[in-house]
C-alpha cells in the first residue's frame, strides 16, 4: 500500500497526544519538497532515543492501541491492517551521521493543512548521500538516492536565483 501524508498526520497527532515527539524522514518526508515524486511504502519517522530504549515497551503499546502491530520489531516496524507501515528509529542517528542537530535544525512546513515537522533540503541531501554510499541501499534501491539529491539541490538552485528571491520577498 502506498501512504500519504494524510496518513502520517493521524500517526503524528496520537504520538503528539501521547508526548512523542517525531521529525518525518525519509522518502514521504522529502515530499515535503519534491511533491508525490513516487509511491511511498512506508512513514519513517525519527523519535527521541528513549522511545527505541527504555520506552519501547511504552511506543509498542501505543501503536497498538491505535490499530498497528509490530512487523519487524528488529527494524521497529509496524503495520496497520490497511497496510499503513511506520519505522521508527532514534534521532540521535542524524548526530552520528553528521546530518544535523535534531534540537535545532528541524524544520515545520505546512502542506494541504497538515503540519510537518521535518529535515531543511540541506538536511535531506546530506542523509541522501550519506545513505547513497550504504551496500544494501545500494543493491535494494540503485541510483534513487542520488537521483532525490540531484532533485533537491536543483529545487535549492531554482529557489535561489535571484528573480526567485525576489517573487519570495514581494
Amino acid at each position: 500500500m502506498s501512504v500519504k501524508l494524510g496518513d502520517y498526520k493521524k500517526v503524528d497527532g496520537f504520538l503528539r497526544v501521547n508526548n512523542v515527539d517525531s521529525i518525518l524522514y525519509g522518502s514521504l518526508g522529502v515530499s515535503a519538497y519534491l511533491g508525490n515524486f513516487r509511491d511511498f511504502d512506508d512513514i519513517d519517522l525519527l523519535v527521541d532515543d528513549e522511545f527505541i530504549g527504555e520506552k519501547w515497551s511504552f511506543l509498542k503499546e501505543l501503536m497498538s492501541s491505535n490499530g498497528f502491530e509490530i512487523s519487524d520489531e528488529k527494524e521497529h516496524e509496524f503495520v496497520n491492517p490497511e497496510g499503513v507501515k511506520v519505522a521508527f528509529a532514534e534521532k540521535s542517528v542524524l548526530i552520528d551521521d553528521n546530518i544535523c542537530d535534531p534540537k535545532s535544525d528541524v524544520v515545520k512546513i505546512i502542506i494541504d493543512g497538515v503540519e510537518v515537522n521535518t529535515l531543511s533540503p540541506n538536511s535531506f541531501i546530506k542523509a541522501y548521500t550519506f545513505s547513497s554510499t550504504d551496500g544494501y541501499r545500494i543493491e535494494k534501491r540503485g541510483d534513487s538516492d542520488l537521483n532525490i539529491v540531484r532533485d533537491l539541490k536543483k529545487l535549492k538552485e531554482f529557489e535561489n536565483r535571484p528573480s526567485r528571491r525576489a517573487l519570495l520577498n514581494f
